[in-house]
């Protein structure tokens, strides 16, 4: 009888010794036991074996990996506005709007998705022409590579691939003192251009205290990136010839560079 007491001594001080190591809730309060999202009690007796005891935390903590290891796959969902072509607003010649949508996983590795719209009144694009007009939207798809030079600022490099459908319009005028003044107007839709990128940028979370120790964790970010577009497909017309390609650039390089300036916002960890 006496060595029966001393067993089961010895079960508890070792089921309590476990239960406190992997910091599971009190067994006299009945705490719950977070899995997934989900509570669940757990009771715990003393005619409980060690071997139950161990079956319980384990399915507990296994529960739990489970769903770190999910978090850890998707890092969050990013959404971006490109503030800088927001600008051309203000202008008479040229409009643009791009916005992107971004899944980041292992923090470091993100499948990135762009689409813009862009219509271009250059004023002096064709000689004797009284307007041109090239509008159309575009799309991006690609992937970036992260990595950090201080807990809040990151530099990171991608490649793209980039798809254009637009159409262009114009008019030419030539005035004559002794003939009849002449104009031709000219254009094509459904045209289609597709080119590769490489992406090279930085961005960094925005401080919303003056005390970096109390300021709450942002969701918001700067960044600007570098871009070098390279022409890939695009037929264009004789003459005249298609003045610019939306979300390209003009069409008389094959290599254009250009600077995107955005604010993103951050779903996630």
């Amino acid at each position: 009888m006496i060595e029966q007491r001393y067993i089961y001594i010895i079960k508890f001080i070792s089921i309590i010794f476990m239960i406190e190591t992997l910091a599971i809730p009190s067994i006299a309060q009945n705490e719950p036991i977070l899995n997934s999202g989900q509570a669940q009690f757990v009771n715990i007796s003393t005619n409980d074996s060690i071997a139950n005891v161990n079956a319980i935390v384990t399915n507990n903590v296994e529960g739990e990996a489970d769903s770190l290891a999910m978090k850890k796959v998707l890092s969050g969902i990013e959404v971006a506005l490109d503030y800088g072509k927001l600008l051309t607003l203000w202008t008479k010649f040229e409009s643009k709007y791009e916005m992107g949508i971004n899944l980041r996983f292992y923090e470091r590795f993100v499948l990135a998705t762009e689409i813009g719209f862009s219509e271009l009144n250059p004023l002096k694009a064709y000689d004797n022409a009284l307007y041109y007009t090239v509008k159309g939207s575009y799309a991006r798809l690609g992937v970036d590579y992260y990595t950090s030079y201080d807990p809040k600022s990151f530099y990171y490099a991608g490649l793209r691939y980039g798809m254009s459908l637009f159409e262009d319009e114009g008019l030419f005028l030539i005035d004559s003192e002794y003939w009849e003044d002449f104009e031709e107007g000219f254009g094509s839709t459904g045209i289609t251009a597709s080119w590769v990128e490489i992406v090279l940028g930085t961005e960094t979370f925005l401080k919303l205290g003056k005390n970096k120790t109390e300021s709450p964790k942002s969701k918001l970010l700067l960044g600007w990136k570098f871009r070098l577009r390279i022409l890939a497909d695009f037929e264009n017309r004789i003459e005249p010839r298609i003045y610019s390609i939306p979300g390209y650039g003009r069409t008389f390089d094959n290599v254009v560079p250009a600077i995107n300036f955005y604010v993103k916002y951050r779903f996630g960890n």
